[in-house]
């Protein structure tokens, strides 16, 4: 849970799940994610894809702001540097505009590749 922020009408606590539920949702609807991956190989390999998305992020909060890990599984064929920036940079936007939390560094782990269409 993050510091809770005092107001007139009581404290606002923002969870890591909720953070972590934004995030995957910017995410999978950037361009070229197939889906969000587990974060340890061995649940990889077992289930290419994570069921439920927030195992895909993991947030760390430090005292200048929020960092956080996406593991993701891109479409073949495309170019990933520009992929995970552009998904970089939605998830950025999106965590920080909801929540008013400057997010200091998002990472992005691809786990794996994936053909949509094999033809």
């Amino acid at each position: 849970m993050t510091t809770p922020e005092l107001t007139s009408l009581g404290s606002i606590c923002i969870s890591r799940r909720a953070i972590a539920t934004l995030a995957s949702h910017a995410a999978q609807a950037s361009y070229g994610v197939v889906g969000m991956a587990a974060h340890r190989m061995i649940d990889t390999w077992i289930s290419p894809l994570a069921r439920d998305p927030r195992q895909g992020v993991q947030v760390t909060i430090d005292a200048d702001g929020l960092i956080l890990d996406i593991y993701v599984v891109l479409e073949y064929g495309l170019r990933i540097t520009t992929v995970t920036r552009s998904m970089a940079d939605a998830v950025q936007y999106r965590v920080q505009r909801a929540f008013g939390v400057p997010v200091r560094a998002v990472h992005v782990h691809v786990q794996g590749l994936r053909v949509s269409n094999p033809d």
